[in-house]
């Protein structure tokens, strides 16, 4: 039964990080489900849910990212001694769910799915624009709800750097955002 569940869930997946536009995998992601949660939901359909891969990972890295608030903000910083944006986003993603994402703020607006802010949802990536032309920051998205879009990024201009959750309708950001990258 393991070997059926990893290969179904490999099968499922893959067609998920497949990019038409490139023609080539978009991520590595390395997914170790509970057994007996999968196993019970095959048994009896009515007792659990349908297993959503997707949104499991993006509860994960949202999760995770939350667990690095507070952490200093660190030029070309890629552990919890210290982050940059990107050093924070591809850190959180890789050990959230294996993925690679770029290290770079070009090569995240470079890459992933564009996806209009309205319909952003929490994992996806937000692209902005601060110190120089063009893609120059980026944070990842907690909420997009009653409260506007929450995000969580490492920052390091203000009076409060480090990993901090902001908003969107927050003129600096509102101003300054170039987009939305979707990575599922």
């Amino acid at each position: 039964m393991k070997k059926w569940l990893t290969a179904g869930v490999f099968f499922f997946l893959l067609p998920l990080l497949w990019t038409q536009e490139t023609g080539a995998f978009i991520a590595t992601v390395v997914v170790q489900p509970s057994v007996e949660v999968a196993e019970a939901a095959f048994e009896d359909d009515s007792k659990y849910p349908e297993l959503d891969i997707e949104f499991l990972l993006r509860k994960r890295i949202t999760e995770i990212a939350q667990g690095y608030l507070g952490i200093p903000y660190k030029y070309a910083g890629v552990t919890p001694e210290g982050f940059d944006c990107t050093g924070f986003i591809a850190f959180v993603y890789y050990e959230a769910a294996g993925m690679t994402v770029s290290r770079s703020s070009v090569g995240i607006w470079n890459s992933g799915k564009k996806i209009p802010l309205t319909q952003v949802r929490p994992g996806d990536v937000l692209v902005f624009t601060t110190v120089r032309a063009g893609a120059s920051h980026a944070g990842i998205v907690l909420e997009n709800g009653p409260r506007g879009v929450i995000f969580i990024h490492s920052a390091s201009q203000g009076s409060e750097t480090g990993v901090i959750i902001s908003n969107m309708n927050e003129k600096y950001y509102k101003s300054r955002f170039m987009g939305a990258r979707n990575y599922f």
